[in-house]
Formats: C-alpha cells, structure tokens, sequence
C-alpha cells in the first residue's frame, strides 16, 4: 500500500507543540503483546508505517492518530501512553 510521502499523524516541527499532543511510550509494548509488526499496525490502523516508527522513537502524536491506534490494538488510548 502507497504512503502519502507528507505524514500528517506526527506533529510537524515547524509549529509549537499543543497542550493535546500525545507522547505512546507503550506503543511498542502493547503492539509486541498483541504480535503485531509495524507494517501490520499500519494496515489495520490507517496509520502510516513511518509514523508508527517516529511514535515508537518518541515523537508526539496528535490524539486521533493515537485513537486510531488504539483501536486497532484492542486497547484504551490511555493504554498506549
């Protein structure tokens, strides 16, 4: 599946960052839990394979993609964070 080449799931660098943004520490955790790959995360979630990468290395996410997310791994939002 083609990727848009902009990620609009990871908040660009350009604009200060906003009090709902969200940090997932345990977004790798829970999707290692539920043996899932990135690849797979992405298909199932909507999610782009590159902003899975920059979540799981620490970049904030707005809280749709972290809803996204979450659904797709079975979880609560609070769950990945």
């Amino acid at each position: 599946m083609l990727r848009h080449a902009m990620d609009e799931s990871v908040q660009p660098t350009s604009r200060g960052r906003l009090s709902d943004d969200v940090l997932v520490p345990r977004l790798r955790d829970v999707r290692h839990r539920v043996a899932l790959s990135q690849e797979e995360l992405a298909d199932k979630s909507g999610v782009a394979r590159s902003t899975i990468i920059k979540l799981e290395a620490g970049h904030q996410a707005w809280p749709a993609t972290v809803r996204k997310l979450a659904a797709a791994l079975g979880v609560k939002p609070a769950d990945l964070q």
